[in-house]
């Protein structure tokens, strides 16, 4: 039996199956919306640039797992010189970023506005 098997091995039908198609059926954008981030990055001590790279990383890598909702919290600004700089580069990323959905200010029990949600494409 082994020999057959080893001459002509099974098909393996789920080969090639992105990790969407066996999630399950879609949840809906407005339930997704309303459920918890399923991952988070802070930004917390970072610069603009080092923020800009480790956003993309993440987003990258939050679809490669087949995440639909992350959250992202770049801080509210209060120990910058006047102005959040993270959250300016945070937006600025989402909006040109192919992966970025739909995003916005994230609940006040996730960050309020020092945090942002991403539903991911």
């Amino acid at each position: 039996m082994e020999e057959w098997l080893s001459k002509y091995p099974p098909e393996d039908k789920d080969r090639g199956l992105s990790a969407e198609r066996n999630a399950g059926p879609p949840v809906s954008r407005k339930k997704l919306m309303k459920q918890p981030s399923q991952k988070s990055l802070d930004l917390h001590g970072l610069t603009a640039e080092q923020a800009g790279r480790e956003v993309e990383q993440f987003l990258s890598e939050s679809k490669r797992r087949g995440l639909k909702k992350v959250l992202i919290i770049h801080g509210k600004g209060y120990h910058s010189n006047g102005r959040p700089v993270l959250k300016k580069e945070v937006i600025k990323i989402l909006e040109r970023n192919s992966i970025a959905g739909e995003f916005g200010t994230a609940d006040r029990k996730e960050g309020g506005s020092g945090a942002v949600w991403v539903l991911l494409k």
